[in-house]
């Protein structure tokens, strides 16, 4: 891709960049006003939002790697050498076009991982919050493991058929997880007035024999 003068370092920290500047956006501003206008953007709903733009950004990524491949000198080998030896020349695509997944993939991110984190955090009764919240950074890690199966698609000419298989995991993981919870998410109010529990536990003593 052509870089018209854009560093590296830049392109590849969209990501994070974006999410410092749109946290505080959608908790000041986007959330608030839905709220306004009467859409209930209630906590499950942001979480199948985040695995459709996850979804949308993979397909995103897929359509500009398309087109890398068919417009490059090199086709599905823009890495690779000319005849002569020569490096193969970039594809004539802005390499800005890139923030269109980066930016898909934030608001992903913000929607679901950090939505999540903090449901898991205030549904959970206050004596389990942090069992509740390692189970759900656990199935964050068995998400990380699913995606080292995909490694060896992560090189040309594959690099399409990655973007894609991610898009479809992603998309059905938003269907899955809306068709499983839509109930839970027309009780949401009813969740929120569930008085705590006063229940704290036995402490045990070293030997296991309780306090």
């Amino acid at each position: 891709m052509e870089l018209h003068g854009a560093p590296n370092d830049l392109i590849n920290n969209i990501d994070p960049v974006a999410l410092v500047i749109f946290i505080p956006i959608c908790d000041l501003f986007l959330y608030p006003g839905l709220e306004r206008i009467g859409i209930r953007f209630t906590p499950l709903k942001k979480i199948a939002w985040g695995f459709g733009l996850s979804s949308a950004s993979m397909i995103a990524s897929a359509v500009t790697q398309h087109y890398i491949y068919k417009l490059g000198v090199c086709g599905d080998h823009p890495n690779g050498e000319l005849p002569n030896g020569e490096p193969c020349d970039p594809a004539p695509i802005n390499v800005w076009v890139q923030t269109i997944p980066y930016l898909l993939i934030a608001f992903s991110e913000i929607f679901t991982s950090i939505t999540a984190l903090e449901y898991a955090f205030t549904k959970a009764p206050k004596n389990l919050r942090s069992v509740v919240t390692s189970v759900f950074l656990f199935m964050s890690a068995v998400s990380y493991a699913i995606g080292e199966a995909f490694v060896s698609l992560a090189e040309d000419p594959l690099l399409t058929w990655n973007y894609m298989t991610i898009a479809i995991l992603a998309a059905l993981g938003c269907v899955g997880f809306w068709t499983a919870h839509r109930k839970l998410d027309k009780e949401e109010d009813k969740l929120n007035f569930i008085p705590e529990s006063s229940f704290k536990g036995r402490q045990l003593s070293h030997g296991g024999q309780a306090a």
